[in-house]
């Protein structure tokens, strides 16, 4: 097997291509059992090759590391900034309206009180 990370996927791949051509003789005998067994095989070992793929992919770039630190985080986007400026007017003209709505229940009116 070898020990390069990028090579791994084509060896699975290869090892799957030769258990593909061992079912297919398999299947020229007339052995279907061996020949099931061999798809099997060929299917993990495709499966394999993806699940490299997908993990090669995933993997952090090497010239990551040999680069400077991170970059520090960027500030808020337009649109945080535009929602929690939203909520702030929205909490404002609540406010004044348990306030307003308040004031009216406690002022009289014709010299009587709504107590």
């Amino acid at each position: 097997m070898p020990a390069n990370f990028g090579e791994i996927a084509t060896y699975h791949q290869q090892e799957a291509a030769r258990h593909y051509a061992l079912a297919q003789a398999a299947r020229d005998r007339g052995s279907i059992a061996d020949a099931e067994y061999e798809d099997g095989l060929a299917a993990r070992w495709e499966e394999a090759a993806q699940e490299q793929k997908i993990g090669m992919m995933q993997a952090p770039s090497r010239r990551r590391s040999k680069q400077g630190p991170l970059a520090p985080p960027q500030p808020p986007t337009p649109l945080t900034v535009a929602c929690l400026l939203a909520v702030k007017h929205c909490v404002k003209r609540i406010a004044a309206a348990i306030r307003q709505s308040i004031i009216k229940r406690s002022t009289p009116f014709n010299g009587l009180t709504l107590r």
